[in-house]
């Protein structure tokens, strides 16, 4: 492919995913694109000669009116062929639209094109590794490209021209070392995709115009930027006591309120103290929780390192962020910061070279071509930090690192010399003691927990463990027939291998649920062992890896040794499929308290909510830690605007939402019945406006949540348990909500998190039919606007929202 070629980007819109089922065309979009300047655009409705779908109207925006005087695929096609002759196709999903055109073509008489093709999402997922995601949506909101209206073709088409065209400079920019790895392996990626790839790595002609001016744009706006923050040089510069002093320190672009100024100040207080003790701070909603606890940290006459912990990856990337900005910004700030994960969440680079040199006889797996231009971007190679994608390949076992792994090594010895370190709670359980014994500091640390919640699944996460026994005799039973086809003066160790398996296994599935099960589990990790090696020995494919066979081996070997923290054996069968798996709970109480409190000076824990049962949890300290509780209710009027409805005006409640032009609501319905009834009026509606999402029939919940939030506009229809998994979750809550029959089945206790996540919004509303009693109980947090059986009038939201 010559980088002269010229493109077409060509987006479809269908009624139907396969046109052999009926489908249709409904629109075109073409953008061409020569000497990586847009050239030119084609599009055009397509009159299918049948009735869209309601739901394709909904996704696409695209009407029966819009089609009606469209021309019909057969009179477009002749002159589509012209267009798209001697051009290179490029689709986001190429193998959708350029067999979906083939078919239609074929459909009318027409010869199938025979072009060079090209797919821009293989080639997003490969140059822009850690992307939060690779819809086109996601993506040109990710690289700052235009995308007016998503699903319409002509705009589709000229955003993946864009896309297109940052693909090719991204791939100019890779380092050197980069683009011979990735030439010298076949990566098998759709179509031509690689060559445009090869051609855009070696190809060094300058950056597309709009790149060009957005990189300048960027330069200068960062060099002001670095101007305005300079910060002042200086030794050992005092707390800011007052907010002046705050905004002052801070600079352009802060400023500190009231109730966050009062939290910061009892963080330092907290902090400067030398008693030993939990600390659970609560604080308003609108108060940013991150920057309170993170600015004391700089004016420490510091004897300790403090561990930012969380289960949390983002939270502990936000958290960097922060503590890097106020680095340029303070005076005289001079804070050391690390993270350091767990040994098996960095890449063992060794490994991974050999991998390479594998694919490069054999052909390459497509994570490896991801993983090998992210290895030019991380500055610490934490595995931990790439997509969910790439983290579940079976085949990243074979490089992550072990503890002497140079990767896991650099980050321990530089977390050993911070004075602030961000730590997973994995980590901390596994490795935390080593740590401290390692640290430049004699004090234990400090601990500061911003959603403890997670605390509780990383003690069990930790120390229990689950022995999926189905699975392990499912990969068994493929080994032993792998094995039968070996020659008979090899199986011998074969037999006994697996005959030790069997014994084992025979004698785990009879025992009682006693300790005596755990001296039986470590017997049939062992016999696993065994197998693995001799699988490796005869280069056998399966899905048992050792590090995690013997992982679990070593926590079964520290619950024999502490049996005093082993909770419960349980037994978890189900029918269908067939799922049989040994669990080993822990008393999280009781590690709680003599582990993970052992290993710290003193905790915060700083959350706008804590539960009852979560607060109790981490009040129970010992005697040399004393237990604290502050909820601090802040100065300023944070109750949340709620209307009040009724069963018989929630329609128009809802209505008038739609006509204020609100762009995100969520609806919390009682059952799965209502969820339906709501989610098909909804949909039919006004799904030409919002993209309507439901719990369970879109999507499971907190992934239909994370969609919906990602829609121009949207309604999310959701049962109950989202006001739970707001909290448990970190869900993102739009800025209104509506308890539909709230009267009925809302408990007014559990409403707590909806309404701290509503109150963090400056302009919010609540919808629901509370009764007296609720309302009643609700009163210091709510500021309602209208009495339960009158209305608000029409022009409310339009203001609210305006």
């Amino acid at each position: 492919m010559k980088k002269s070629a010229a493109f077409v980007i060509v987006d479809l819109e269908t009624t139907n995913p396969s046109v052999e089922k009926g489908g249709r065309i409904i629109q075109i979009g073409m953008t061409f694109v020569k000497n990586k300047k847009i050239v030119e655009h084609f599009d055009s409705f397509v009159n299918p000669g049948q009735t869209i779908d309601k739901k394709i109207q909904q996704l696409t925006h695209i009407s029966q009116k819009d089609v009606r005087d469209a021309p019909f695929f057969e009179e477009l096609a002749p002159s589509l062929r012209g267009l798209l002759k001697d051009q290179v196709f490029v689709a986001h999903n190429v193998n959708f639209d350029y067999p979906y055109l083939n078919a239609e073509f074929a459909r009318v008489g027409l010869p199938e094109l025979d072009l060079l093709a090209i797919d821009t999402v293989q080639l997003a997922q490969i140059l822009y590794p850690t992307a939060p995601g690779y819809r086109l949506s996601d993506l040109t909101k990710y690289l700052d490209l235009p995308l007016v209206q998503a699903h319409r073709a002509n705009a589709d088409a000229e955003a993946t021209a864009y896309l297109m065209l940052s693909l090719w400079h991204e791939a100019q920019s890779l380092p050197e070392k980069t683009k011979k790895e990735l030439l010298s392996v076949d990566w098998g990626l759709l179509r031509q995709s690689q060559d445009f790839l090869a051609m855009a790595m070696k190809d060094r002609s300058p950056a597309p115009a709009f790149l060009a001016e957005r990189e300048e744009t960027l330069r200068r706006q960062s060099n002001r930027s670095k101007d305005s923050n300079r910060k002042k040089k200086g030794g050992d510069v005092p707390y800011p006591k007052t907010l002046a002093d705050k905004d002052a320190v801070l600079g352009p672009g802060f400023l500190v309120e009231e109730d966050q100024g009062q939290v910061m100040d009892q963080v330092q207080r907290f902090l400067q103290q030398r008693k030993r003790a939990v600390w659970q701070l609560t604080t308003p909603p609108e108060v940013k929780k991150t920057l309170s606890y993170l600015l004391p940290l700089f004016y420490q006459n510091r004897q300790q390192a403090t561990y930012l912990l969380a289960h949390d990856i983002t939270l502990l990337n936000h958290q960097g962020a922060i503590l890097a900005e106020l680095q340029e910004r303070l005076p005289g700030a001079n804070l050391s910061v690390a993270k350091l994960y767990v040994p098996r969440d960095y890449l063992d680079e060794k490994k991974f070279q050999k991998v390479l040199a594998v694919a490069r006889s054999q052909g390459g797996a497509f994570w490896q071509a991801r993983v090998l231009v992210w290895l030019a971007e991380s500055p610490d190679l934490a595995l931990i930090d790439l997509p969910k994608g790439v983290q579940n390949q079976p085949g990243l076992a074979a490089v992550r690192s072990d503890e002497t792994g140079s990767a896991f090594i650099k980050a321990f010895d530089k977390a050993a010399q911070a004075d602030v370190v961000l730590l997973t709670f994995a980590a901390f359980f596994a490795i935390s003691e080593d740590l401290e014994k390692a640290s430049k500091y004699h004090d234990r640390p400090v601990a500061i927990l911003e959603k403890p919640i997670a605390l509780l699944t990383a003690i069990q996460e930790g120390f229990g463990l689950t022995l999926p026994l189905s699975f392990y005799q499912d990969q068994v039973a493929r080994l032993a027939d792998l094995a039968a086809s070996l020659p008979k003066k090899t199986q011998g160790q074969w037999k006994v291998a697996l005959h030790n398996w069997e014994e084992a296994s025979n004698k785990i599935d009879g025992q009682a649920e006693d300790i005596g099960l755990v001296k039986t589990g470590k017997a049939v990790l062992n016999r696993l062992l065994d197998l693995v090696d001799l699988a490796a020995k005869a280069d056998f494919n399966h899905k048992l890896t050792q590090a995690d066979l013997t992982a679990k081996l070593a926590k079964l070997s520290w619950l024999s040794a502490h049996q005093e923290y082993l909770a419960n054996i349980s037994w978890h069968i189900q029918k269908e499929p067939a799922v049989q798996n040994l669990i080993f709970e822990v008393k999280a109480d009781l590690l709680y308290q003599k582990y993970f409190l052992k290993q710290v000076d003193k905790v915060l824990v700083v959350s706008s909510y804590l539960p009852d049962d979560l607060a109790t949890f981490l009040a129970q300290t010992p005697g040399a830690l004393l237990p604290e509780k502050s909820e601090f209710e802040g100065t300023t009027d944070n109750q949340l605007t709620t209307v009040l409805t009724t069963s018989r005006n929630e329609n128009q409640q809802i209505e008038q939402l739609v006509l204020a032009k609100v762009q995100h609501f969520v609806l919390i319905v009682e059952d799965h019945a209502a969820l339906k009834h709501w989610y098909y009026k909804l949909s039919d509606r006004y799904g030409d406006d919002y993209v309507v999402y439901a719990q369970d029939i879109s999507a499971p919940l907190i992934k239909a949540a994370r969609q919906s939030s990602q829609e121009e506009q949207s309604i999310l229809i959701a049962l109950p348990e989202y006001l739970s998994a707001i909290w448990q979750q970190s869900l993102q809550v739009p800025e209104v909500a509506v308890i539909s029959q709230a009267h009925r089945w809302v408990d007014v206790t559990t409403l707590t998190p909806l309404l701290i996540a509503l109150q963090k919004q400056e302009k919010s509303v609540l919808l629901a039919s509370f009764n007296q009693g609720q309302v009643k109980a609700l009163s210091d947090r709510l500021a309602t606007v209208n009495s339960r059986y009158k209305r608000v009038k029409a022009n409310f939201y339009q203001k609210k929202f305006s």
